[in-house]
């Protein structure tokens, strides 16, 4: 049920201020403005990306099935949006006690590090465990070229060390595992592959955890995020590890579009030039601009939003406790903006967290 309880805990953050499908998009990492502001304006980062291969299909039947279960309630007037029911709120804790895996995600910040790392570390366990024993003719679990060029790489480096290099990673394994649950380690363990013995499949490990195959994807991204977190926090305590994640790149924050953007106002160039340079929509640039001060925390807003009304649309949002654009909009000057009220939210983070509590 750790699909369903991230639902929920989604729902909860959000509170029916969004559309289902805004979840559905925070799940699979969609990178698009408006997911993105989503994730900052609700403190969702943690979710971002951690499920990428959810289908739409997949993700409306569990949200009909919370529904069903009284867990989630219709908006009243409204056909997409929902909040979380009271029952809902009590299930939710009862699986947050029951199961810390909801705790372990941090998908925002190892968004495109961690299927490389797990393709990596698979990859040269399988090569090492086989080569050591001198069958080179075994069939790579994975077939990612990059991974296969990575773990070549370091194959020809380190393949008269061989013994050497599986002690060092067994030892680390051993110490990251030694972290988290026997059951969550048992199930990492048995994904590996090596000499003569291939690793379980997500549905063979369905089948003996007794999952549905879309938890046990989440359980292992859940799993590897806490040794990420477990590694960045004590480097040279896994020299090997980190070895593995050196050169990795999270893939950046900002859209590609957003990023471009970014670059032109940077070298002084004005909304209206940006859009006229780019070919987009001025509207569009100002959605990068919103995008951008999510980021940047030295951002000067200023330069379209003065202080006086930045004071304003704070004290607004203050008052009615929510993030919704028309709610804030009624209580601010007429003059002030959508856009600059947007502008104020995604660089008021410290603001927004005391909201979300």
């Amino acid at each position: 049920m750790l699909v369903e309880a991230i639902i929920i805990k989604c729902s909860l953050n959000i509170k029916g201020e969004r559309t289902n499908s805004s979840i559905y998009h925070i799940l699979q990492g969609k990178k698009s403005i408006q997911t993105v502001q989503d994730i900052h304006m609700y403190q969702l980062e943690s979710y971002y990306g951690i499920f990428r291969s959810l289908t739409k299909g997949v993700f409306d039947k569990k949200i009909n099935g919370l529904i069903n279960e009284g867990m989630l309630q219709q908006v009243f007037g409204t056909e997409a949006f929902y909040t979380v029911s009271k029952t809902g709120e009590e299930w939710l804790d009862q699986q947050k006690k029951s199961n810390s895996m909801i705790n372990y995600f941090n998908g925002l910040n190892y968004y495109g590090v961690t299927d490389v790392f797990i393709e990596r570390l698979i990859l040269l366990i399988q090569t090492i465990t086989n080569t050591k024993m001198n069958h080179f003719n075994f069939i790579p679990v994975i077939d990612k070229t990059p991974a296969e060029n990575w773990v070549k790489n370091v194959y020809h480096k380190k393949k008269t060390r061989e013994t050497e290099v599986l002690g060092t990673i067994f030892n680390e394994l051993k110490r990251l595992l030694h972290d988290i649950s026997d059951e969550e380690a048992e199930m990492f363990v048995d994904r590996l592959t090596s000499y003569k013995n291939y690793g379980m499949n997500i549905y063979q490990l369905a089948a003996k955890y007794d999952f549905t195959s879309e938890d046990v994807q989440l359980q292992l991204t859940g799993i590897t995020h806490r040794l990420l977190d477990l590694i960045h926090r004590t480097k040279s305590d896994f020299p090997f590890m980190s070895y593995i994640l050196r050169d990795i790149s999270a893939g950046g924050y900002l859209t590609n579009s957003a990023d471009k953007t970014y670059n032109f106002f940077k070298s002084g160039f004005s909304i209206e030039k940006i859009a006229q340079v780019r070919q987009l929509k001025e509207n569009t640039i100002y959605d990068h601009i919103v995008e951008i001060a999510l980021y940047d925390l030295n951002f000067p807003i200023s330069h379209f939003v003065n202080e006086a009304n930045q004071e304003k649309i704070i004290k607004a949002v203050r008052s009615t406790k929510s993030y919704k654009l028309k709610d804030i909009k009624q209580l601010v000057d007429e003059d002030i903006t959508y856009f600059q009220i947007r502008l104020v939210l995604a660089h008021s983070k410290n603001l927004q967290k005391q909201v979300i509590k």
